[in-house]
């Protein structure tokens, strides 16, 4: 009488566990940069719209006493002239950036008759 096969055996249930664990172990792995990647994006967007904001303000309301030595330009300055939103919130953190005002200060400086806006990281 012939014996029939039925099933899988041992070796081949782990050979494909295996392999499904690491397709899995990929997947993970790349869609782990993936959000890395666009939290970077976020955030430079946010810091972008911050020295743009600066830069526009200083060009308006405070160029040439700024122009001579460099100044700092607060968030709360921007939120009083209207450039910057008091419900802004930093990508990296959640909070708004009311909270932490001292953390989102913007350097503005000239070299050369260029004029440069950096927050501060």
């Amino acid at each position: 009488m012939k014996q029939s096969k039925k099933g899988f055996t041992l070796v081949e249930l782990i050979i494909t566990i295996g392999l499904m664990a690491l397709i899995g172990i990929i997947i993970a792995t790349n869609m782990a940069g993936l959000f890395s990647k666009q939290n970077d994006e976020e955030y430079e967007a946010f810091k972008k719209k911050i020295e743009d904001s600066a830069c526009i303000y200083v060009e308006l309301y405070n160029k040439e006493n700024c122009r001579a030595t460099g100044c700092t330009i607060s968030i709360e300055q921007l939120i009083q002239k209207g450039y910057i939103e008091d419900t802004l919130k930093d990508p990296s953190t959640g909070e708004f950036v009311t909270k932490e005002k001292e953390k989102y200060q913007v350097k503005v400086s000239w070299k050369d008759n260029v004029k440069t806006c950096e927050m501060g990281a």
